[in-house]
């Protein structure tokens, strides 16, 4: 079978890894005390693939991404879903009060909620229940919908759309993205951030449970948000890097910190249990006044509809 990019529908792919099933389904484990196992349909491994015309990164089988439960699991970190973050900021300073908005996957609404504050008309795509709820609590407009289903109903109606940390998530790239362009009028702009795999925070944990699947499925640096302007009737306006964050530090400790103090402390006893801890203060007062120098987690693009 020839496998075609989902990003392209192009064969021009090459396979880059492959990885073992039990490691994924044991870092979900051990990281976040979760249980993965029914998403990978008893496969012994999945793949790595790269898209050679865009740069584009993407795990395979297609149809191991998690569903609605495992989101519901994650909520409990409260990094998971934050109110305010860096390209909420960003995205802030390009809306104007008379656009028209749509944020899909918008969580529990935190941004639309400021855009409603600055008196833009807003719109958000949640299929999490838990924070679909939530956000309708807050009296925001949100379907539980598909942009796929949106964009039929909805050709050509919004100024800006915007999706922060969701097309890594998804498998039918080409359609999500198809669909995220129809519904914007002619010179509307599109916002979307992704995880940087370029970025120092990535590279120093390239084992991180949450950068595989269920959870993500595409694998994004900027060259290849750049490239995918090629593919749909978009042109980039801006790109922009994320400098590294302080709620990067209480990820990080959650994922390694904890587990570092509980694995020192069968070792070697009580005291090595509390180094991690004694050093999150220190590295957190070093990466602030390093932060300007250091790229973060995130890589935001804005493109214009042609």
């Amino acid at each position: 079978m020839q496998l075609h990019s989902p990003l392209t529908g192009s064969t021009n792919v090459v396979l880059e890894k492959e990885i073992k099933c039990r490691f994924i389904i044991d870092s979900y484990r051990k990281q976040l005390d979760v249980n993965v196992t029914k998403y990978f349909h008893d496969l012994e491994s999945i793949q790595i693939y790269r898209c050679l015309d865009t740069g584009y990164r993407f795990y395979y089988p297609f149809d191991i991404d998690g569903d609605s439960k495992f989101y519901e699991a994650l909520q409990k970190y409260k990094w998971y879903y934050m109110d305010w973050k860096w390209e909420h900021e960003i995205a802030s300073m390009i809306i104007a009060p008379a656009n028209k908005v749509l944020e899909i996957g918008c969580g529990r609404g935190g941004f639309l909620e400021k855009m409603q504050q600055k008196g833009v008309k807003g719109t958000g795509l949640e299929l999490n229940e838990s924070a679909l709820e939530s956000s309708r609590s807050k009296g925001l407009e949100v379907l539980n919908q598909t942009i796929q289903d949106h964009s039929v109903e909805h050709p050509a109606q919004y100024d800006v759309v915007c999706s922060f940390q969701v097309v890594e998530h998804i498998a039918a790239i080409k359609e999500f993205m198809q669909a995220s362009v129809n519904v914007l009028k002619p010179g509307g702009k599109l916002i979307v951030s992704v995880p940087n795999n370029d970025s120092l925070i990535i590279k120093c944990y390239p084992d991180t449970a949450l950068n595989m699947p269920p959870h993500h499925m595409g694998l994004w640096n900027m060259n290849s948000l750049i490239k995918i302007q090629r593919c749909f009737d978009l042109q980039v306006e801006a790109i922009h890097l994320e400098p590294v964050q302080p709620y990067h530090l209480w990820y990080s400790y959650s994922l390694v910190g904890k587990r570092l103090s509980r694995e020192w402390r069968n070792r070697y006893g009580f005291i090595a249990s509390l180094i991690p801890q004694i050093a999150r203060p220190i590295t957190s007062s070093s990466v602030k006044a390093l932060a300007e120098y250091i790229i973060g987690h995130t890589v935001l693009a804005v493109y214009v509809k042609l």
